[in-house]
């Protein structure tokens, strides 16, 4: 005889197996028949895989039981054929679990200073791309690398301001240290300016 046995709270909802008294549980796999039968090992139903999703565990319990006149018996387990004795434990697998994987960083945008570096994070589960990851802990896909110090550029002994560049004005507000300014008024920016 076999039947469903489920833990349930006092308004009738399925909870865990673990939420309730596993000693106290009532058999779901009973033998029947009123003849009498030496101890013997009883494997009960498989509980739940221990995980939602991967590789886990499963258990179930296993008795040694007599019948005599009808009526069960639980035996110790050394009575029982311990070579016989079935899993209690045995492993499980669900739905493939949602997982970041990441490609190798690209090279560096510049050969010198400090550029940007980016690789693809994507979520699969198993072979498919999904959209189920955790964001808090999604891999970052881009990263500033910093590099040796570019080499600076000699001066020019030969440069000239640009003509229409109102140099002047430029160093005043300080604009020599801007790559435009820097160029166009060449030599201004190069004077010492007090």
């Amino acid at each position: 005889m076999i039947r469903h046995v489920y833990c349930k709270t006092s308004d009738g909802r399925v909870v865990p197996e673990s939420q309730c008294n596993l000693e106290s549980k009532p058999l779901a796999i009973h033998p029947c028949g009123d003849k009498n039968c030496p101890a013997h090992w009883l494997a009960q139903d498989w509980e739940r895989c221990n995980t939602t999703c991967g590789r886990g565990v499963k258990k179930r319990i296993v008795l040694c039981l007599e019948i005599i006149n009808g009526k069960i018996k639980t035996r110790s387990l050394a009575e029982c054929d311990i070579a016989k004795k079935p899993m209690e434990e045995n492993t499980c697998f669900e739905r493939p679990c949602f997982k970041w994987y990441t490609t190798p960083w690209s090279e560096c945008t510049k050969t010198c200073g400090i550029g940007v570096r980016m690789r693809d994070v994507k979520c699969y589960q198993g072979k498919d791309l999904v959209r189920g990851c955790d964001p808090l802990i999604k891999p970052v896909g881009k990263q500033t690398c910093d590099l040796q110090p570019c080499p600076t550029e000699p001066p020019d002994d030969n440069c000239q301001d640009q003509v229409g560049t109102n140099c002047a004005l430029a160093i005043k507000v300080n604009l020599c240290s801007h790559w435009y300014y820097s160029k166009a008024c060449c030599r201004s920016c190069r004077v010492p300016h007090s």
